[in-house]
């Protein structure tokens, strides 16, 4: 699984961040970045549900 952030959708929010820290951080310039991309088999749930709970659809998960 490869995850990335769209930054023309990406609102700053904080609900990535919120549901999964140790994948998403919401940095200094206002948007969220994705500070690990390599997604744990025990990260995906919480990734899945980061990006289902996106209000601007900026997650982008790609199954490698």
């Amino acid at each position: 699984m490869k995850v990335s952030i769209i930054n023309e959708n990406c609102i700053g929010c904080g609900q990535c961040e919120a549901t999964c820290s140790e994948v998403f951080k919401v940095e200094d310039d206002g948007i969220a970045h994705v500070i690990n991309d390599e997604i744990k088999e025990n990260l995906k749930e919480d990734v899945e549900l980061a990006a289902n709970g996106c209000p601007t659809d900026a997650i982008e998960i790609k199954n490698a």
